[in-house]
């Protein structure tokens, strides 16, 4: 009989039972906990736990994975962590990974669990000059002088992903192999040098470039020249027929140099450092890019949160630069975001090489060359040979721009939206138009990355079926009898076009019969002798890779002004993640907590919860005075009156807060205005992360309180003096029980102006484009 207490988020159960498997215990636990699971629109719900175990032996926190581990009979209750895995951090809303600032760390207290990025710990720190720089939880509202440190237990799980994304498990394979050991290490060299192409891309002349970027460029350009001594070493001897020994000792170096320097404990750590801090500052430098106006504000803002008491930003700011920024975009010179998925080998890297009309020569000789004169691609192979999206800015006859994304291929079968798994790395990708790449059968998989694409992420997808040369040989062969490449010029005409409308036909159904949207065949092939061969083909039937660069080069508008709206919702997201959700709670610690002033007010704690809402609203700038105010002297709340100006019509059920309650037009009232659908923001929000419990509403408050103003003068001046006290913007937090409330308020105060913010943008990129057509037209 086993005795298990187990913990989540602070919430204990206790559970008596015979255990006889890992899973029957995992039913149980989950079950009781079934109230965080996660819904989704792929699957009813999916179970972001692990559970987990403080070990005798190293006194660390371990997976339990094996049920004989649990003690029996000996009275004692034995301690179980149900870990919820996020992938973000639950003040900023930030990505965790294995950037700096993004290590995933947990609050100490052991009941608690709440996971952070390591920049928002420092932070926390920083603001709590109050307790020596103690670290304080933001949801359990508990100091420790244990610091909240990285979470080994997450970082390794983090690692584990990282492993199998990067194909750290194909190294094992390449020593014996020398041609697949060269293979292996130009693939690596094209992934940083790209990566290194599309940072520099990035950066404008005039913009400044901080120190790390340029450390990182020169750790990446150094990596690389290290490499190509490498890949020199074991080229020569491939050539020379040299001994085993010899390619051992340069894959011993090879090794050494991914692992990087001797401190490191992780396979190829060097390597996936240097490709995920490039993506991260490839990420950063496109917002300077796009949006330097919010930047600019960001970096104001941040560097006054610790310097000043006086830390008041205002939402109206975040959108006046917003508008500022998009008014310098010109539509047709942002770059639509064109992403390959599939699986490994699929073909993918062969059709962004087709449709950006260039050769596979990424393994011509490039060690001599620079890095800005040579036109890169990912890498070709016949295993896993892309280890992280690689982006690709392509220019056509038409000067139209896009970027292809190659996507790295799937390796699993998991149909759960899950950080880590496939749906995550579509996502992440936050591209315009994906195409599914497949090579023989369209499957459930296949199937469900589709309607994941279309219904949760709100984007188009199109369907290509490669290496259809394959299926028209075999199909002209099973019914012409003959092989296509030996049969006479009249009999290649005579059957050529029926079997291409076979391949057609059988091409359109997926593996259960079932037909699919309009899909584009092509053939792509790696060999140059095979892709003679095939072009013999297209003098007797047309496949469809023409047909599909047309349509890349023919995009809407919409495409182009969605791009540039998804880019601003990000933009803004970040900076109301950073300076409102995290610098807002953070300032509020510099201010000392007043405890107990609750007890003495009417109404208990509602009143005070009410007025710090009010007081968040007011800090926000989101109202100029609280409501009461606004009823005595007729001000006006500025942000409303400038959102106003918009003429934007929201279905006001989407807001979680009633703080922009009466700015927009109802849905369905009028077309005019109508704005395109912004659910399928590309950015995390705070939904699901807030403090467990029913949050009382502020408009039933303000209906008991301040609607009884015209009667009940004396007690809404009572409310005043009450609203009065709490000078430190948001010091209602003081209540015990009011923390967790505030901070979930907060939250969701916080996605609405980031979801009001798509709309915002998308207004504003529409009435640019409108006038610059009318001022081109005059002109």
């Amino acid at each position: 009989m086993h005795r298990i207490q187990a913990i989540c988020l602070g919430h204990k159960e206790k559970f008596i039972d015979n255990y006889q498997s890992i899973e029957k215990l995992e039913a149980q636990v989950l079950e009781k906990y079934r109230k965080y699971l996660v819904q989704t629109n792929v699957k009813e719900i999916y179970v972001p736990f692990i559970l987990a175990y403080k070990s005798e032996v190293t006194g660390k926190e371990e997976i339990l994975t094996d049920i004989n581990v649990i003690p029996k009979n000996n009275g004692q209750w034995f301690r179980l962590y149900v870990k919820r895995i996020w992938d973000t951090c639950c003040v900023c809303i930030s990505p965790f990974g294995i950037v700096p600032d993004q290590l995933p760390c947990e609050c100490p207290i052991e009941d608690c669990s709440y996971q952070y990025c390591s920049k928002c710990v420092q932070s926390i720190k920083t603001c709590n000059n109050i307790n020596k720089a103690q670290f304080y939880c933001l949801y359990c509202q508990n100091s420790s002088m244990n610091d909240a440190r990285v979470n080994e237990l997450l970082l390794s799980l983090l690692w584990q992903k990282y492993s199998v994304k990067y194909g750290i498990d194909l190294l094992s394979s390449t020593n014996i192999m020398p041609g697949a050991l060269s293979n292996d290490i130009s693939s690596r060299i094209i992934h940083v040098q790209s990566l290194i192409q599309t940072l520099n891309g990035k950066i404008n002349n005039d913009m400044f470039i901080s120190e790390s970027v340029q450390l990182l460029i020169v750790r990446a350009s150094t990596f690389i020249k290290n490499l190509k001594r490498i890949k020199r070493d074991v080229d020569k001897l491939i050539s020379t027929n040299n001994d085993d020994d010899e390619l051992n000792h340069c894959f011993t170096i090879y090794l050494n140099e991914l692992n990087g320097n001797h401190d490191k404990v992780r396979k190829c750590e060097n390597f996936i450092e240097i490709c995920e801090l490039l993506l991260y500052e490839i990420q950063q430098l496109e917002m300077k890019k796009f949006f330097p106006s919010l930047n600019d504000k960001m970096n104001q803002w941040e560097n006054t949160l610790f310097t000043s008491d006086q830390f008041e930003p205002k939402i109206i700011d975040v959108f006046r630069s917003l508008e500022d920024d998009l008014g310098r975009n010109i539509i047709p010179s942002v770059s639509c975001r064109i992403g390959l998925i599939g699986e490994t080998s699929a073909g993918k890297t062969s059709l962004a090489l087709a449709l950006r009309r260039i050769q596979d020569n990424y393994t011509i000789d490039f060690q001599s060359k620079e890095l800005p004169n040579i036109i890169l691609s990912s890498p070709i192979g016949v295993y896993k040979s892309t280890y992280c999206q690689l982006e690709f800015e392509h220019q056509y006859n038409n000067d139209k721009k896009v970027i292809f994304v190659d996507i790295e291929g799937s390796t699993d079968n998991d149909l759960y939206v899950k950080s880590g798994n496939y749906f995550d790395q579509i996502k992440k990708a936050d591209c315009d138009l994906y195409i599914i790449v497949f090579d023989h059968s369209f499957t459930d998989v296949h199937r469900q990355w589709q309607q994941y694409i279309v219904t949760h992420l709100n984007r188009t997808c199109w369907i290509v079926r490669s290496k259809v040369d394959e299926l028209f040989i075999r199909i002209f062969k099973q019914d012409v009898g003959q092989d296509f490449y030996l049969t006479d010029e009249m009999t290649r005409k005579k059957y050529a076009e029926k079997i291409m409308q076979r391949v057609r036909e059988l091409g359109i159904l997926d593996n259960k019969g079932k037909e699919l949207s309009p899909v584009y065949f092509t053939f792509i092939s790696d060999e140059n002798h095979i892709r003679n061969q095939n072009l013999s083909i297209q003098t007797y039937v047309q496949f469809d890779l023409e047909k599909l660069i047309n349509d890349i080069i023919n995009l809407p508008i919409s495409f182009h002004e969605n791009r540039l709206q998804q880019m601003a919702i990000y933009a803004t997201a970040r900076i109301i993640n950073i300076c409102f959700r995290r610098g807002y709670t953070l300032n509020v610690m510099k201010y000392k907590i007043l405890a107990g002033f609750a007890a003495v007010i009417p109404f208990l704690d509602l009143v005070p919860r009410y007025f710090a809402r009010e007081r968040i609203r007011q800090k926000f700038g989101v109202n100029t005075c609280s409501y009461f105010m606004k009823w005595w002297t007729g001000e006006r709340d500025e942000f409303h009156d400038y959102l106003k100006e918009f003429n934007i019509e929201i279905d006001e059920s989407d807001f979680k807060t009633s703080a922009l309650k009466n700015t927009f037009k109802l849905s369905g009232v009028s077309s005019e205005g109508k704005v395109t659908n912004t659910s399928s923001i590309a950015v995390k929000t705070a939904t699901g992360i807030g403090a467990a419990g029913v949050s009382i509403s502020e408009d039933g408050l303000r209906t008991v309180g301040i609607g009884t103003t015209h009667t009940v003068r004396g007690l809404s001046v009572g409310l005043i003096v009450v609203s009065a006290l709490l000078t430190a913007g948001m010091c209602a937090w003081s209540a015990v029980s009011n923390g967790k409330q505030m901070y979930d308020y907060l939250n969701r105060l916080c996605d609405d102006l980031i979801f009001v913010s798509g709309h915002v943008a998308i207004k504003i990129i529409k009435n640019n484009h409108e006038i610059r057509d009318e001022f081109l037209n005059q002109t």
